[in-house]
Order: C-alpha cells, then sequence, then structure tokens
C-alpha cells in the first residue's frame, strides 16, 4: 500500500497525507461548525466566533491524538493539518475582501493565536480541575472575555472535554480514514 501511495505521488505530484489531513481538516471543521454548538453554548455566530470554534476543535484533536500519531510515525499530520487550516483561513481573508497586502499579516496572527490557543487549551486539558481552567481559557479566548453566562462556558468547557476524550481514544485507523465520530452538543 506504502508503495502505491508513493508511486501516486511520483505521478500525480500529489501527497497521499494531505488526503487524510484534508479529511480530518472538513471533519474538524463541520463538526466546529455544527449549529447546535454556536445556539447552545452562545458561541458568537461571526468571523471570529467560527474561527475560534475551529480552532478549538483542531485543538482537540492535535492534542487528543498526537501520541497515537507520534508512536505509529504519523506525527507529520498534525503540521499538514495545521498548514491546511493556515490556507483556508488565507482564502477566507481573501474572499471577504481583505487586500492582498494584509492577508499575510492577518494569517501570521491566526497562526499565533492558534499555536497560542492550543498551548493554553493544552494546559487546561493537563489540569487538576480541567473543567474549570478549560472554561476559563475558553472565556477568555473563544468568548473573547464577553459577558457570558458562568452555565455557557461551563458548558461548553463539558462538551469540549468529551471531544477531547474522544480525540484521544481514536485508533489510528480511525485517524487515518478521517472518521473522528463528531457529534451534535
Amino acid at each position: 500500500m506504502v508503495f502505491l501511495q508513493t508511486l501516486k505521488h511520483k505521478i500525480t505530484g500529489k501527497d497521499p497525507g494531505l488526503d487524510t489531513a484534508f479529511s480530518l481538516y472538513n471533519a474538524l471543521v463541520e463538526e466546529a461548525r455544527s449549529p447546535a454548538l454556536f445556539e447552545k453554548y452562545d458561541i458568537p455566530d461571526t468571523i471570529d466566533g467560527r474561527f475560534d470554534a475551529i480552532v478549538l476543535h483542531l485543538a482537540l484533536f492535535l492534542i487528543g491524538t498526537t501520541k497515537t500519531l507520534e508512536a505509529a510515525g504519523q506525527g507529520e499530520l498534525g503540521r499538514e493539518l495545521i498548514g491546511i487550516f493556515l490556507k483556508d483561513m488565507d482564502r477566507n481573508l481573501r474572499e471577504i475582501g481583505v487586500g492582498d497586502l494584509s492577508v499575510g499579516k492577518q494569517v501570521k496572527k491566526m497562526a499565533a493565536g492558534l499555536y497560542g490557543r492550543v498551548q493554553g487549551y493544552e494546559a487546561a486539558l493537563a489540569d487538576q480541575n480541567p473543567e474549570s481552567t478549560l472554561a476559563q481559557a475558553l472565556t477568555r479566548n473563544l468568548y473573547r472575555d464577553a459577558k457570558i453566562s458562568k452555565s455557557r462556558a461551563a458548558g461548553l468547557s463539558r462538551h469540549s472535554l468529551k471531544v477531547f476524550e474522544r480525540m484521544k481514544k481514536l485508533t489510528l485507523e480511525n485517524i487515518l480514514t478521517g472518521a473522528i465520530g463528531g457529534s451534535a452538543p
């Protein structure tokens, strides 16, 4: 199978790992854009809110699957996923009319936001009280410190913990086929 994928890559110039990364990215975006997620947890249905919902799900996937991917020698998949995310953000910025000269700067800000949020969520998930710590991180990052009911932030924190636990349980086969099992909140 690896030989055929390598041959396909040589002939088409298309990296077979990108097919997996695109499949995963699409599944994560679909889960992050669930209308129920926005309705139930008051995520702002804005450009920033949608960005942060995608970043949250991407972060939960990356943090939850790192050990599985690295143990299987598939650590590159996470980097490919981040690359696809940044290309998607670039494309979205252009679609909404951000000028060519500003797009690069905006994408760099988004990349920094992604890395900062991944670090913050990873620290929260490792905390002794992850539900509370994650709720604080979500209030700061996703809700941007807006006045949000503590019950909504706590609910999103609980939902995020369930997503994270699901990601940690994914097998390599699930990951490589894009079968990450998203569900509505």
